[in-house]
């Protein structure tokens, strides 16, 4: 399968009352390959990572997967569900009082006005699809809170990626005070090498112990040189 690359132009937003942009003013990550950005704090990451996936708009600036373009004006850009950006959350997000399994498949139990959406055999395929590609070697029936901090985020990739069933890239989130996620950077890697995977931390230490990433950035004031 052939991957499509992430691309971000002139992207800029609004943040805590500045304009915030990224520095080189151009991104792009490949099929395969792995971008980080950097902010100063929790917040910037998080208000970079809305744009990227559709929760706010930005001032200026496109994101394209391949020679799609997600943004262009409010009214027309595609909304977070049509994106195809798989997240994994700083820390796993897992909800506590859901198994390992009822969690990967959690983004699949909507509705569509006669029911759920999907039968239970359907929901068990797709944990034992995504499970075996991922070589996922975590009881189903364990609650998060029995997993280490690797296999709390390895479920939440699993979830990301069941929800995604064919997503165009991998959005990670790293932040200071949580397990790192390098882990499952290598895991999206190996499984998907076809994805471009985006790191988004707050940590410049940690990002620099993630190994080779392929471009790095910054989130920046607007009208820093």
């Amino acid at each position: 399968m052939t991957g499509r690359p992430l691309q971000l132009d002139g992207l800029s937003w609004e943040h805590g009352g500045r304009i915030c942009a990224l520095k080189p003013g151009h991104l792009s990550v490949a099929a395969g390959r792995v971008g980080v950005v950097l902010a100063e704090d929790a917040d910037a990451a998080d208000a970079f990572a809305d744009v990227l996936l559709g929760r706010a708009w930005p001032v200026r600036g496109r994101i394209l997967s391949g020679r799609e373009e997600v943004t262009r004006e409010e009214v027309t850009s595609l909304p977070s569900r049509e994106r195809g950006i798989a997240l994994v959350p700083a820390g796993g997000g897992l909800l506590p009082h859901l198994t390992v399994e009822q969690n990967i498949v959690f983004g699949l139990h909507g509705r569509d006005g006669k029911g759920y959406r999907y039968g239970k055999d359907f929901l068990r395929g797709q944990v034992r699809f995504i499970t075996d590609r991922l070589d996922l070697d975590v009881p189903l029936d364990r609650r998060p809170y029995d997993l280490s901090a690797d296999q709390r985020l390895w479920v939440a990739f699993a979830r990301a990626m069941c929800h995604w069933r064919r997503p165009n890239a991998v959005l990670v989130e790293d932040r200071d005070g949580r397990p790192p996620c390098h882990s499952v950077v290598g895991r999206s890697l190996a499984a998907f090498p076809h994805l471009p995977v985006l790191v988004v931390g707050d940590e410049g230490d940690r990002i620099e112990t993630l190994g080779s990433p392929s471009a790095r950035w910054e989130v920046v004031d607007a009208d820093e040189p």
